[in-house]
């Protein structure tokens, strides 16, 4: 039982490990026994195996830490992300979504049988489903940023909200890739955090200047902000041998409120059901 979770000496690697919910995955698969393998554009203070700067919006980083990283990977985490505002729509679906992809798809062939992805998306992504055919459209392309940036550009409509484009990106592209990488005995899952206390959510607020009562609406009926522990530990559970036979699925962390918004409970704002 020492090692339930099935980390201990395995290679993982994380984004977005420097703060918030990617700062409290990484330390968690370090107290577990994990290699851990992180990438970010700020200093890491974890003591990871490895730390790599990397902007994931930059294919020249990305290339970089593809050519560090290990040949034989146990799971990736992807856990970048930034808010927009204040980060520019384009640029917030180029972090939290294209780079991820490119890096992703770089990393599914050195993944280990019985190996797994999990991804951080947001409630905010939730209403992917109105959504589906311009996400589609996205995906359909092949993953460079450049691609990436030209439809961004051609399709101002589509990425007005580019944090909530880029996180309906992030589920349609786990659930579409769950049948080919199950052939090869590997897991994708992602889950969709609600308002989480964090840098992430001071830079919204602050520098993004959404009112509190704004981010309020978002809250489940527990009244509180997530932790950063309380979205990685479902994470880290998620590619772990626990959780061996969930592939394909959103997971909302929310403390329930998709499932209010889903039973007419409150307003859907995310356009969820």
């Amino acid at each position: 039982m020492s090692n339930i979770l099935g980390y201990q000496g395995k290679r993982v690697v994380i984004t977005g490990a420097a703060s918030g919910m990617g700062q409290a995955a990484a330390q968690l698969l370090v107290d577990v026994g994990a290699e851990v393998y992180a990438l970010d554009i700020a200093p890491i203070s974890v003591a990871v195996t490895q730390d790599i700067q990397a902007d994931m919006k930059s294919v020249t980083d990305l290339d970089a830490a593809i050519a560090e990283l290990p040949g034989d990977i146990y799971a990736l985490f992807n856990c970048a992300g930034v808010p927009s505002p204040p980060i520019s729509a384009q640029d917030a679906v180029l972090i939290n979504f294209s780079g991820m992809r490119y890096l992703t798809d770089a990393l599914i062939p050195r993944i280990s049988e019985g190996g797994a992805i999990a991804s951080i998306a947001s409630t905010a992504g939730m209403g992917w489903k109105p959504k589906l055919a311009g996400v589609r459209e996205f995906l359909a392309l092949d993953n460079s940023l450049e691609a990436a940036t030209n439809w961004i550009q051609a399709h101002p409509e589509s990425c007005a909200d580019g944090y909530g484009f880029s996180k309906q990106c992030m589920i349609v592209y786990t659930m579409s890739m769950a049948k080919d990488l199950a052939a090869g005995g590997i897991r994708i899952n992602c889950i969709s955090p609600s308002p989480t206390d964090s840098a992430f959510m001071d830079k919204l607020k602050g520098e993004g200047q959404i009112p509190d009562e704004a981010i309020d609406l978002f809250l489940p009926s527990n009244g509180r902000y997530a932790t950063a522990e309380d979205m990685a530990e479902p994470l880290v559970y998620l590619n772990s041998k626990m959780a061996r036979f969930i592939s394909g699925i959103n997971i909302p962390v929310d403390y329930g409120y998709c499932a209010e918004v889903t039973m007419g409970q409150r307003d859907d704002l995310f356009g969820i059901a």
